[in-house]
This record gives structure tokens, sequence and C-alpha cells, in this order.
């Protein structure tokens, strides 16, 4: 459930739109990806001043007490301006793990911490074989004295090398029951972090963990609860993510839109031939697809007990929706739309890439089938 009232809501939204439209320009942003640490500091800081950062966070955290659904028109705003600091992989992702799991210390200590600014905690769970499945992993857990060591590596961690903390799945080897998952929060200097650009103009990381060890007080979950929490903090990173989709949808709609307008041949504007009119109105429907469904998903979240089925159809209808409106964007601009001066490529890139995140369309439409 949404505990921020409309009113904070409205404010909130309101800031997002002064702040984005006054310092939040495309040509400043190439700037800031092509040298580290590949986002703007002040910004970030700027987002925790304004409270972003402790939106869907508790109060006794330093948060406004809203739910990850207080954070669907933020990330909206976002998608729209392509911002690019790591608001999905540290708030939505690696402090809900750390909201959610069972060790209520490691929360109290650094989730004031994030919501200040000051930790940028991060979720490390994919793996090369894990193709989308948060259970399918190599990484593991043994009990040593005192606490656990861990083995293994971690790919494609979204925000990785800007990272403080991170949040770590693994197999533990407990008695003859088999291995559970559970969650582990290390230190990013524990461990070797490769970190590298992502074609959309954010970060990643590869992480290699080489018998690294760490006590009782940093593990995370119990009783093999890390899967059900990371299933849960990725259902709700895809919704965050269909929201930024939709705004970088309707960015492209208006830049494709203008464009059409503007640009003559035979004597008229482009945009008065009825076939590019049909396909506008195409990628008009397949935003509104993706809009709708994001809206449906939101206003159920809190109604049942299991989200598999509506984040799996939802991250494929993100697929489907992202790839025709940047494929057609790109193609109605013609030969400019290819160019990194023009915005429109990289909001292409940018919905590309969310496609990709936790699984491709054909991994979701199974998961939603097998939900049945």
């Amino acid at each position: 459930m949404a505990f921020l009232n409309d009113d904070t809501r409205v404010m909130l939204e309101d800031s997002v739109d002064k702040f984005l439209n006054a310092h939040y320009d495309f040509h400043q942003r190439r700037t800031w990806v092509e040298k580290a640490p590949g986002y703007n500091r002040e910004h970030w800081q700027r987002f925790a001043e304004l409270g972003w950062l402790g939106l869907p966070f508790a109060e006794r955290h330093g948060g406004l007490g809203g739910d990850i659904t207080d954070t669907l028109g933020l990330m909206r705003r976002f998608g729209a301006a392509l911002v690019v600091e790591p608001y999905l992989s540290v708030v939505g992702l690696g402090g809900q793990a750390i909201a959610q799991a069972d060790n209520q210390d490691a929360a109290d200590s650094l989730l004031p911490e994030l919501v200040a600014g000051q930790a940028m905690p991060v979720l490390a769970w994919e793996e090369s074989i894990s193709r989308g499945n948060p259970e399918h992993l190599a990484a593991s857990a043994r009990r040593i004295d005192g606490g656990w060591r861990l083995e293994g590596e971690k790919v494609a961690v979204i925000g990785g090398d800007l990272a403080t903390h991170f949040v770590v799945s693994a197999q533990t080897f407990e008695d003859d029951a088999g291995p559970v998952v559970e969650l582990f929060l290390l230190q990013a200097d524990e461990l070797e972090v490769a970190g590298f650009p992502t074609m959309d103009g954010h970060r990643g990381a590869r992480l290699t963990l080489a018998a690294v060890d760490v006590d009782e007080a940093r593990r995370l979950t119990r009783d093999g609860h890390g899967a059900g929490v990371l299933r849960q903090v990725l259902e709700q990173g895809i919704m965050m993510m269909a929201a930024e989709g939709v705004g970088a949808m309707q960015t492209l709609l208006r830049r494709t839109l203008d464009y059409t307008r503007t640009r003559r041949q035979f004597g008229v504007p482009i945009a008065s031939f009825q076939v590019l009119q049909h396909r506008m109105v195409d990628m008009y429907i397949a935003m509104k697809n993706l809009e709708h469904l994001l809206e449906a998903t939101a206003n159920r979240w809190d109604q049942s007990p299991s989200h598999a089925r509506d984040s799996a159809l939802l991250k494929a209808q993100l697929c489907q929706s992202g790839r025709y409106v940047g494929q057609q964007a790109v193609q109605l601009h013609g030969g400019i739309g290819m160019t990194d001066e023009l915005d429109v490529g990289h909001y292409f890139k940018r919905l590309t890439a969310l496609g990709l995140l936790f699984g491709d369309e054909n991994y979701h439409l199974k998961r939603a089938w097998a939900a049945l």
C-alpha cells in the first residue's frame, strides 16, 4: 500500500519537474557519462536533500514512509529526462533488499546513510547461469568459525562500480536438507570489482568473491528467505523500470511527432503522410499498453501475496513496447536517428537495456504462463 497522500506526491513530482528542467540537459549528460564516476555527485546529494532517496523507506530510517509504488511518478520523469544517477540500483534494488531482509540491525545502520546520500548499497544477484532467474546461481556461502566464507562471481551488477556496499546472494550449505539462497552484506573493498560502461550510458560491474569471509552480523536473511526477498525486490524493480520506460517512450513520441511536423518532403511535412501517421498511432498504442498495465499492476500491488504473474506480464510488455517505440522513432528520424549527437538513439538504447535487465521477454512470458 502507498502511504504518501496525494498532496505529498504532487509536491514531490513538482520538485522533480523543476529540478530536471533546471539542471538536467542532454548534452551535459553526455559529458557526465564519458568520465568517472559516470554520473553527477552533486545531483545525487540534491536527490537526498529533496527526499527522493528516502521515498520508499520507513520514517525510522529517515525516509518518508512510502512504498515502492510511490517512486513510480519519479521514475517516469527520470525516464523522460534520461537520468543516469543510479536510483534504480541503489534505492530500488540494494536498499529495498536490505529493508525487506531479516537483519534489522543492518537496516537500522545502513539505510539512514543511504537516505542521506552517504551509502550506495547495490544488489549483486545475477550470474552467467541465471538468465533472469535469481535462484539459478553458483556462488556459495559455507560455514566457518564465527561466520561465512563466500566464493563465486556476479556479472552485470548494475551500478556495481559506484557501490559502497553489496547485497550478495549465495547458496548456503548448513545441513543435509540441501542448499538454500541467502543474502549477505559486503563492503565494496572486500571483493574484486571490475567496472564497465553499459550501452545506455549507465555503469555495471563484474564481482569476484575469492574466499571472502563475513561474520554472522552481515547475514541478511535466514531460513532460506533470501530467494523470496530477491523475487520481491526484482518484481518491484520491474515496476520501476516500466515507469521509466513509459517516460522515455513519451519523450520519443513527442520528439518524433515534432520532427515529422518539421521535416518536409515533396513540399509538405512528412507528418501529413498517412502511412507515417499510422506508425505513430501504433507507437502511441504500444506506449499506452505499457502505461495501462503498469497502472493496473501498481493498483493491485497490496492485494495479493504473490506478484509473479503481474510482474512477468509487465516486463514482457516493457520489452515489446520499448522495442517497437524505439525502433520506429529511430527509423522515422532517418539517418540522424543513428547519430550520437541526437538524443533519440540514447532513448532507444536505454529502452533496449531495460528490456534485457532481469530476464528477457521469453523468460517472463514463460513465468507468466507458469503462474496461471
